[in-house]
């Protein structure tokens, strides 16, 4: 996917490997230990995955690129949103998989940290995506992390694709709608028609609206399967532990259900262009 949104958009790619310092405790180290069983068996490891990921960048990019992979050790979150901005790329994109309750505990939930901490917008693909998205949602709460999601997501479909900018209100209790829905849908209608306008055209781009009730994951996870969505964009909006814990997040429930890929705009995503990926 990341040779197809480059080729596409004219950008490059700098493929990145973080080899975890938890993972691999004694590759590479400089001390008196470095000839002890461990630090060969783990020294042995690291190359093998050198050489299979070599392989698997091969078969997808060519070997130029597989010569150009960058291979790093530390903490595997920090260390990729640090590559990223030391590179001025504009777009992080990781593959995207779901994870048990066994992954959740470990911290092995790659994507979920990196869309919770970075400073970069995310593209999180899952492996049925294999070309550029034809049908967007985009998860509409009108903060201005979800405009500029809507903006950039415009920019990574294929041509003629469709965008959906899709609201999802809270349930309303059914002695309170007449008083509330009326007001309420008015205001959501008019707000989700200026977005509408705002957006780029391009590439006979269509882009269409929908106001839907309930809890906002599932709903938009419904709507993605109705209408064979292939990405789902939204903006993230930043929680502290306890309130992750307590509220949850929307981000949070659609990189864990992980069927479909996202786009993720995080709140201060840096506004310039940039030309890597």
């Amino acid at each position: 996917m990341s040779a197809i949104l480059a080729s596409a958009r004219h950008a490059s790619i700098r493929a990145l490997t973080v080899f975890d310092n938890a993972a691999f405790p004694y590759a590479g180290a400089e001390s008196a230990s470095a000839a002890s069983a461990e630090s060969l068996a783990d020294a042995e490891l690291e190359q093998r995955a050198r050489e299979s990921i070599a392989v698997q960048i091969t078969s997808f990019l060519g070997p130029d690129a597989a010569r150009r992979v960058t291979f790093t050790r530390g903490s595997v979150v920090p260390t990729i949103s640090r590559e990223a901005q030391s590179a001025g790329a504009g777009l992080i994109v990781l593959g995207l998989h779901p994870h048990d309750l066994f992954d959740r505990l470990s911290g092995e939930e790659t994507a979920l940290r990196v869309a919770r901490t970075a400073q970069l917008p995310l593209l999180a693909v899952t492996q049925g995506l294999t070309q550029l998205p034809r049908r967007c949602i985009v998860g509409v709460d009108f903060g201005p992390a979800c405009i500029r999601a809507a903006k950039e997501a415009a920019e990574l479909l294929a041509e003629g694709a469709t965008i959906v900018l899709a609201h999802v209100r809270p349930t309303v209790a059914d002695r309170d709608r007449p008083r509330s829905s009326p007001n309420y849908d008015l205001g959501v209608g008019d707000a989700l028609a200026r977005l509408q306008r705002s957006l780029p055209r391009n590439d006979g781009l269509t882009i269409e609206t929908v106001t839907l009730e309930g809890e906002t994951p599932a709903q938009l996870l419904a709507l993605a399967q109705r209408t064979g969505c292939d990405l789902i964009a939204l903006g993230s909006h930043r929680h502290s532990f306890v309130g992750r814990l307590v509220l949850g997040s929307v981000v949070t429930s659609l990189i864990r259900a992980a069927t479909v890929s996202l786009f993720v705009m995080p709140p201060m995503a840096a506004t310039t262009e940039q030309g890597t990926s």
